[in-house]
């Protein structure tokens, strides 16, 4: 194999497969597929459950595949001067070169690579924009704790005909509704891994505003088609919790506040929760907002800003990365905030826009 690439495009292509080949495996499964036909690369990584392809347009010189190392070969290419990057392979190893610097790197059997079926079905087309920013939503709250497999997902399911995408953590919820793209899976729900869909919205932020995402299922995968990136990864099994009753039919307290001020004020106050015991306070009352604090190791912080505020005088705490999350997430420049007491959750969603509503559990303090 030998062809030569543009150094920034083939780090993108590189990069992109390298984030999803996992530090556990070894041998070829922990290295990156590299397969040239003609004038197209295909690059591959794979964790065996998630799996990115992407093609990328190149001069080639001579077909063949090849199997390096994941992370050695990004490092590599992008330390390499800005250029036309020349990658050729033997049976032992691949040489990267540009201008007067050559990396020679021992390779892995392309015997030994995992055989990843290709993506087969149907494929569905829904509106990147609508998708991609209702994920920037959600996708936050999702565990990371792989204990907890089932919360580890984003729940595609169907409303009345319309997608609607559920996470959460057990400490937040999220929630979106994506209007004008019905249910992926029909009738069926489908529990997507956070990781896959982190990985989706970062090949598809530099789409046009009208492009389209492919979507192919199966029973035990789905695929996104991406521009010349595709994405699969295999559906989490299990039922989803019942998480939506969890959401209040009303609330009596309601705060409403610019959401810039109010997100650089939190920031301020986060620089004293140093660790993830650490809380920040909110004290509401008419007109002003009160937030608080306080840490036995670094001192404490006060601030004070104007808000309209409907209700008791209520003192209730977060986290305070979870709380930023969900006004970050909000679309709009006020946002609503929605109390009960001290000790239930509480909802934060845009003035305007409900289709996103973010629940989060109060932290108790003493």
């Amino acid at each position: 194999m030998k062809f030569k690439s543009e150094r920034d495009i083939l780090v993108e292509a590189l990069s992109a497969a390298s984030r999803v080949v996992a530090t556990r495996l070894i041998g070829a499964s922990s290295g990156i597929l590299l397969s040239l036909t003609g004038n197209q690369l295909t690059v591959t990584g794979t964790d065996l459950d998630i799996t990115i392809r992407t093609k990328v347009d190149v001069i080639g010189l001579e077909d063949g595949a090849a199997v390096v190392p994941a992370r050695l070969v990004v490092d590599a290419v992008r330390s390499l001067e800005a250029g036309a990057v020349t990658v050729s392979s033997t049976d032992d190893n691949v040489e990267v070169s540009l201008g007067r610097a050559k990396f020679s790197l021992r390779t892995f059997a392309v015997m030994d690579y995992p055989n990843l079926p290709p993506v087969t079905g149907a494929l569905t087309t829904i509106a990147a924009l609508d998708l991609i920013q209702g994920l920037n939503q959600v996708v936050r709250a999702a565990a990371t704790d792989d204990a907890r497999p089932l919360l580890t997902g984003v729940l595609f399911t169907n409303n009345n005909g319309t997608l609607r995408l559920i996470a959460t953590d057990s400490y937040r919820l999220a929630v979106r509704e994506v209007p004008g793209v019905e249910g992926l899976g029909g009738t069926h729900d489908l529990l997507v891994p956070a990781r896959a869909l982190q990985e989706l919205q970062r090949v598809a932020s530099s789409l046009a505003a009208d492009a389209e995402i492919g979507v192919t299922l199966t029973d035990a995968e789905i695929c996104f088609v991406v521009g010349n990136s595709t994405i699969s990864s295999r559906l989490i099994d299990g039922n989803y919790p019942s998480v939506l009753q969890l959401i209040p039919a009303s609330y009596p307290n309601h705060l409403r506040i610019a959401k810039d001020t109010l997100l650089t004020t939190l920031r301020r106050a986060k620089l004293l929760a140093k660790d993830s015991t650490s809380s920040v306070r909110l004290t509401v009352k008419d007109k002003q907002l009160e937030i608080r604090t306080q840490s036995h190791d670094t001192g404490d912080i006060e601030d004070f800003v104007d808000a309209d505020y409907e209700g008791e005088e209520i003192t209730i705490a977060f986290n305070p990365s979870f709380l930023i999350d969900g006004i970050e997430a909000t679309i709009g420049d006020e946002i609503v905030l929605e109390i009960t007491d001290a000790v239930r959750p509480a909802m934060v969603h845009g003035v305007e826009d409900e289709r996103f509503r973010y629940l989060l559990m109060p932290v108790r303090v003493q």
